[in-house]
């Protein structure tokens, strides 16, 4: 099955902004957040670039598109739009203002996972992924990644932080909620609490995020650890949600990838879309999505900007 990016929508006049606190504090709404499910995506007119054109690999010129991969579960870097064939977020801005300088249509897989994407590049059924990869020491061996994102891990919290947690510390002895199999930051926070001389956290274990949020918000559980695009998307469907800054979890550059040979397209790719950084554009799409502070200029395997570069 292909996927529609929705590009073509009308521009609206309402953006949003990142609502992380600085480190210590408790985020709070922006008066600008909107509903980021129904934003309309931005509607880019450009030309074909014939010197980025020349650099895409015969095979693309041939036949006109570039097979990619994408995922749903990022919002709202990418979500699903109203129907199962659209794809919807800041990268689907990105994408579409691409495929206009590139002359290009990007045929577009939904892949549930990165290890399901990457294996997907190896067996040579697409070309790249336009999802949110992680680009590590160990991935760069296999692939280089056209990088544009910096994931942040934070504390999420109910709205007004009644716990009064700022900071990793006022973690200790308190009840923390972790999804079951997934990345566990609980023995980060227990290096923590233990140089602290302080009792650990207290572990609350959850099948899914919507029921460790439930808890949250019902205060049955005090914090729980997301990305800072949880916390825009959250806040922007009206959800009590706060958040605190985490910097012992360290952060990620994340970015497009592709496998390594493939030169031109990559060249071509990152030459789009620093074009759109150069006159505005790229600015533009990462403030309507409210993700502003995550965003690096775009640049190839520059994963090294992420505390968790090495793994």
């Amino acid at each position: 099955m292909s996927f529609t990016f929705a590009g073509l929508a009308a521009c609206g006049s309402t953006e949003t902004s990142t609502n992380v606190g600085e480190a210590g504090n408790a985020a709070t709404p922006s008066s600008r957040t909107t509903n980021l499910s129904g934003q309309a995506q931005l509607a880019p007119d450009y030309k074909v670039d014939p010197d980025l054109r020349a650099k895409l690999p015969k095979s693309v010129l041939d036949s006109g598109l570039v097979r990619t991969a994408t995922s749903v579960g990022l919002p709202p870097i990418n979500f699903p739009g109203e129907n199962s064939d659209e794809v919807k977020g800041l990268n689907a801005d990105l994408i579409i203002a691409v495929e206009q300088l590139l002359g290009v249509k990007f045929e577009s897989e939904n892949y549930p996972s990165t290890a399901a994407q990457l294996l997907a590049l190896d067996s040579k059924r697409i070309d790249m992924t336009t999802s949110t990869n992680g680009d590590t020491k160990e991935r760069q061996a296999k692939y280089d990644f056209i990088d544009t994102l910096l994931s942040r891990n934070v504390l999420m919290v109910k709205k007004g932080n009644p716990a009064a947690t700022k900071s990793a510390a006022d973690v200790c002895g308190k009840k923390f909620g972790e999804v079951k199999g997934s990345f566990s930051v609980l023995p980060i926070l227990q290096g923590v609490c233990q140089k602290a001389g302080t009792s650990n956290p207290v572990l609350s274990s959850f099948e899914d995020i919507p029921s460790m949020q439930l808890a949250l918000i019902s205060g049955r559980i005090d914090t729980y650890v997301g990305s800072d695009f949880n916390v825009v998307w959250d806040q922007s469907q009206g959800k009590p949600i706060d958040a605190v800054q985490l910097p012992e979890a360290g952060t990620l550059v994340l970015g497009w990838t592709l496998p390594k040979g493939q030169d031109g397209l990559r060249d071509a790719v990152l030459g789009a879309l620093q074009k759109l950084h150069e006159d505005g554009y790229y600015d533009k799409a990462f403030e309507r999505w409210g993700v502003s502070g995550n965003k690096l200029s775009p640049d190839v395997n520059i994963g090294d900007q992420g505390t968790g570069f090495a793994g």
